[in-house]
Parts: C-alpha cells; sequence; structure tokens
C-alpha cells in the first residue's frame, strides 16, 4: 500500500528471542493487524511489509513523545504526493520483538483511515518487523510469530529479491512471467502495470470488467478492473480471479497480496531472502 520513501534508513538495534511468541494478529477482510507500542504508547497497527518505514499518525506521534524533524514529499499508491515528517530513535515493539533506533514517517492518516480501512488508523507497521528476523504466517489462522532459523519450513522455497525497497517474488499470470512486489499490506485485488496487462493481453474490452477507486498513500486513484484466468505461485495454479490496473507505470509490473496470500502458509525472511509457501485448501 505504501511505496518506496527514498530515504536512508537510520541502523536500528534488534532486541529478541530466538522465537518470540505468538502475536494477536487480527484479520479484517484482505488487512492484517496487530498491537503495536511507539515509545511505550500502545495502538493497533496496520501491517504493511510493503512500506519501506513505519508510518505515524500526526496525533499518535504526538501522544508518543516523537519530535519530528525534515518534510519531504512522497509517493504512495494513490494519485498524488503526500508531505510527510520524520523521527528518529523510535522503539517499536510488535509480536514479541523490540525494534530500537527506528526512523519512522509522521504524516495525517485521516484519508488513509477513512477511505481505505473503515476505522481510525494510528500506525502502519512497515517491513521493519519482517527485516528483523524469520516470521511464520497463517492468514487463515491469524497466526504469525518469529520463529528459528533451526527449524525446517514446510511449502516451497521460493527466493525473494529487491525493487525500490519492496521484496518481489515470481509468479506467472495468464502464463506470463512477472515480478510481483510481496505485499502484505495489499488488502485489494492484485495490482497491475498497463504495460504488463496490455502485454498479457487483460486490457481487451471483453476482459474488462469495470473500474473501480482504490490507492493509498496520496489520494484516490481510478483502476481498470480485469479478469485473470490463472495465477501460478509455488506450485499452485489459481483460478478465476480479478486485477486492478493502475492508470500509471509509477510502480512495479504486477503486485499481490492478502487476497492472495491467504491461501498459502508461510514462513518469511527478508534478511534472507526467502519464502516459503505451503499451499492451504
Amino acid at each position: 500500500m505504501v511505496r518506496h520513501l527514498g530515504i536512508l534508513f537510520v541502523a536500528a538495534a534488534l532486541t529478541a528471542c530466538a522465537t518470540a511468541p505468538e502475536a494477536s494478529l487480527r484479520v479484517e477482510g484482505n488487512r492484517l493487524f496487530l498491537p503495536v507500542e511507539v515509545n511505550g504508547a500502545a495502538s493497533d497497527a496496520l501491517l504493511d511489509s510493503g512500506a519501506e518505514m513505519t508510518l505515524i499518525d500526526t496525533a499518535f506521534a504526538q501522544q508518543a513523545g516523537l519530535v519530528a524533524f525534515g518534510s519531504e514529499e512522497v509517493k504512495g499508491t494513490g494519485a498524488g504526493t503526500e508531505e510527510v515528517q520524520f523521527a528518529e530513535s523510535v522503539t517499536l515493539a510488535a509480536a514479541g520483538q523490540t525494534l530500537e533506533g527506528q526512523a519512522v514517517a509522521i504524516l495525517d492518516l485521516t484519508d488513509i483511515s477513512s477511505r481505505v480501512v473503515g476505522h481510525p488508523v494510528a500506525v502502519i507497521l512497515g517491513r521493519e518487523l519482517f527485516d528483523a528476523g524469520r516470521y511464520e504466517l497463517d492468514i487463515a489462522r491469524g497466526h504469525l510469530q518469529r520463529v528459528s532459523r533451526e527449524t525446517s519450513p514446510r511449502g516451497e522455497l521460493l527466493a525473494l529479491s529487491d525493487a525500490n525497497g519492496i521484496k518481489q517474488v515470481d509468479l506467472r499470470i495468464n502464463g506470463q512471467a512477472v515480478r510481483a512486489d510481496f505485499d502484505l499490506g495489499n488488502g485489494s485485488e492484485i495490482l497491475l502495470s498497463p504495460s504488463f496487462a496490455e502485454a498479457a493481453g487483460l486490457l481487451s474490452p471483453d476482459n474488462i470488467v469495470g473500474t473501480k477507486d482504490g490507492g493509498g498513500i496520496g489520494g484516490p486513484v481510478e483502476r481498470t478492473i480485469v479478469r485473470v484466468r490463472t495465477l501460478e505461485l509455488a506450485g499452485r495454479v489459481l483460478t478465476d480471479l480479478t486485477a486492478a490496473v493502475s492508470p500509471s507505470e509509477d510502480g512495479a509490473d504486477a503486485n499481490i497480496g492478502v487476497s492472495v496470500l491467504r491461501g498459502f502458509g508461510l514462513v518469511i525472511d527478508f534478511p534472507e531472502n526467502k519464502v516459503w509457501m505451503e499451499a492451504r485448501d
């Protein structure tokens, strides 16, 4: 939901055990929430592995005693840009982990809360959590837990790669190979670039379903909804799906979120660029 912010990370220290307690993950439709503390101030966070940096609502940042500095225009998945400030030396605690010395972005999340989520959101927890180790995630069961690398994960091992601050995974859409953003913050359809959709033959008039408003940071954007016959991922073929085609080429060729990933048990290891995916019935 949130794209690359284009700024440097502040080095962080991690305090955690090898295997942490299971987090209290809440699944609302295709969005994931879990408890978080920001400098000791408690809230619920929207989990977004596609966000390079954690985002804190302006009002909650004040409650947590964050000292904002600077100003930068950032581009999300919406039509425009958004002005953000930053805070350093922030402690984030979630899923049994304590991440110290973090840099976070501060902005007004009112629009995202009302238009995208449907209720107030004070924190969008970014990929820092997944950069801290290996996690087992089962969306259907509402299960998230940091696990030891000494165990052998189940499922098919896929390589992850980096592109503009987001992890990507290889898959096929209608038989066409594509590298897609691995984005737990995407709570809508598969997202496609117009060039890939055109190359895959998805923009023919008889394949277009209609249009739909979407977009995250930066405001609403109208996308074209198309039919997808097949999506092949980790040895599983998903059929009869829909995808939303962005009006611009700003993002990746493809982006898969919870609507696709909830069909798998996942073991996610960002530091080692690996994900194990086990298909669920």
